[in-house]
């Protein structure tokens, strides 16, 4: 292996073994690659070895524990100075692509904290996601003026643009609480020489068939079960909840970055700060009822401990309830915690049935919603 590098350099590069010297995986992976043939070339095979020793590597953790304490400091100066602040934990329920067509010279990126060099979720790409939520996944559509006063407008027209204002909700940085796993992932691309435009030995375009092989390109993700730590907030409280509630849903059901459509991308929550809200809730007297408990719902934890609370002599009052302006945290997602809540039947089945009043029964192409779709008919005792 010969660096593309003068010989003086190289020569105290590949000395000291920087590779495995290297804190910081943003310097790595986008100014130092160490994979280059002779003549400048690099070949998969070398690809998917610097690759493979990126995802084994330990890297520096004080950096990430240094930038989550000022995090944590500007929240509480917000908070001291009169803003509304939301803060929750995400983990990522499978593997996590952002940045993934980003310009890399080992032709797979990454979004790497610009900094210090860590996988992390640009807060801009956080307020996309919960915008795109708002727009494509909730049954009642929020208004274009709730839109503008959440997100701000820009319109590109120079006519109009004395009209543009910025949002009253703002998303920090996801970072993560921990220097997170990765995983070394694979893709086959069936018809690499017809993308390339390559051609056949009579000079014409080869075109995409059956018989090309496969070409199995390598790329890094964040593995599963990794913990980020999200913020939002505002000096409108309404509005941030709403915020805060379509980015959640966007997290746990569009999904975050590339591939989401094949499962890459969704996380989970853990909101410390609402179970404690919740538990508070249920001890205070004045704020029993069925309605009061229902609108703390934020997640699956809170919406487990909802469900546990339902008592045998609430079965009326849950009757005659509604679930309906809860849309946009309510979803078929849910199931799974219904099913397993060690409640009786009458209010599961009451539960599921008010649960189908705001869950719209998903497109066959999503099969794994659909599945959960009618196991909630099956618990409200419905027809399939």
């Amino acid at each position: 292996m010969k660096l593309p590098l003068p010989s003086d350099t190289r020569l105290i590069l590949e000395s000291n073994n920087v590779l495995s010297k290297t804190s910081n995986l943003g310097l790595l992976f986008n100014k130092y690659v160490s994979s280059w043939q002779n003549g400048w070339q690099m070949k998969e095979e070398d690809s998917k070895k610097f690759r493979q020793s990126i995802a084994n590597m330990t890297f520096a953790k004080e950096h990430i524990a240094n930038l989550a304490l000022r995090q944590q400091a500007m929240m509480k100066s917000l908070k001291d100075s009169g803003w509304h602040v939301e803060s929750f934990n995400a983990i990522t329920d499978s593997r996590l692509i952002i940045g993934l067509g980003g310009t890399s010279v080992i032709e797979t990126g990454m979004t790497l904290h610009p900094l210090y060099g860590f996988p992390y979720l640009p807060g801009s790409g956080l307020k996309g996601l919960a915008r795109a939520y708002a727009e494509i996944a909730l049954e009642t559509k929020p208004s274009g003026e709730d839109l503008r006063e959440i997100f701000g407008s820009e319109d590109k027209d120079s006519r109009y643009a004395i009209n543009n204002r910025q949002g009253k909700v703002f998303f920090m940085d996801g970072i993560p609480t921990a220097f997170p796993q990765l995983d070394l992932d694979i893709m086959n691309p069936h018809y690499s020489d017809y993308y390339q435009g390559k051609k056949d030995t009579k000079g014409n375009p080869i075109p995409p068939a059956d018989y090309l092989n496969p070409v199995p390109v390598t790329f890094l993700t964040v593995a599963s079960e990794q913990k980020f730590s999200l913020a939002v907030f505002s000096r409108n409280r309404d509005l941030l909840e709403k915020a805060t509630q379509w980015l959640i849903c966007g997290l746990t059901e569009l999904g975050a970055g590339g591939k989401t459509n094949v499962g890459y991308g969704y996380f989970k929550i853990e909101r410390q700060e609402v179970q404690t809200q919740i538990l508070n809730v249920y001890e205070r007297k004045e704020e029993t009822s069925i309605t009061a408990r229902l609108k703390l719902v934020k997640n699956e934890q809170t919406f487990g401990d909802f469900v546990k609370s339902i008592k045998s002599d609430e079965i009326e009052s849950l009757r005659s309830s509604t679930f309906k302006g809860m849309e946009s945290v309510l979803n078929i997602g849910l199931t799974t915690v219904l099913e397993s809540s060690e409640v009786s039947t009458e209010i599961k089945r009451l539960v599921a049935e008010k649960m189908l009043e705001v869950c719209k029964k998903p497109d066959k192409k999503y099969k794994e919603k659909l599945e959960k779709y009618n196991r909630l008919f099956s618990l409200a005792r419905k027809d399939t």
